[in-house]
């Protein structure tokens, strides 16, 4: 239609305002879900990345007779120790101590708020049928008999 010089191109205060509702019913929906899948991608990585920190920990004791000897170690310090690679996403912190003398290791993944993982490892008495270990004592790979 034209009415006098001006042509009428455009879209009304109504349907601008159907579209921005739309909008919003969408956003409603979809943000949430969004939140939700970043946190479980977030809480996969972290597990996947303690259980390569409880393998690597393993091979150490298997080597050394005891875990590798820590307190407050951050992610930079337990890669070079256990001889990982492990990246540490934006906003995850990871922390390692070992508790006993060695005999066991709390490594903790943190991300977000509130959102902690822990995995403790606690070594049981050693088997007197394993020819490296007397007295509960192992010797490391290379003076094992």
């Amino acid at each position: 239609m034209v009415y006098g010089l001006w042509s009428v191109k455009g879209f009304t205060l109504i349907e601008l305002m159907v579209v921005i509702v739309i909008v919003g019913i969408i956003a409603a929906f979809g943000i949430p879900s969004y939140t939700k899948s970043i946190q479980k991608a977030h809480e996969r990585d972290m597990a996947a990345q303690l259980t390569a920190i409880h393998a690597a920990n393993l091979l150490y004791r298997s080597y050394n007779g005891k875990y590798w000897a820590g307190v407050n170690k951050n992610m930079a310090e337990i890669n070079s120790a256990l001889s990982l690679n492990i990246i540490a996403n934006d906003g995850t912190t990871y922390n390692y101590n070992t508790v006993d003398g060695g005999s066991t290791f709390i490594a903790t993944a943190s991300w977000g708020t509130g959102t902690v993982y822990t995995l403790k490892v606690t070594q049981v008495s050693i088997a007197s049928t394993n020819p490296c270990c007397q007295s509960n004592n192992c010797l490391s790979l290379a003076n094992c008999p």
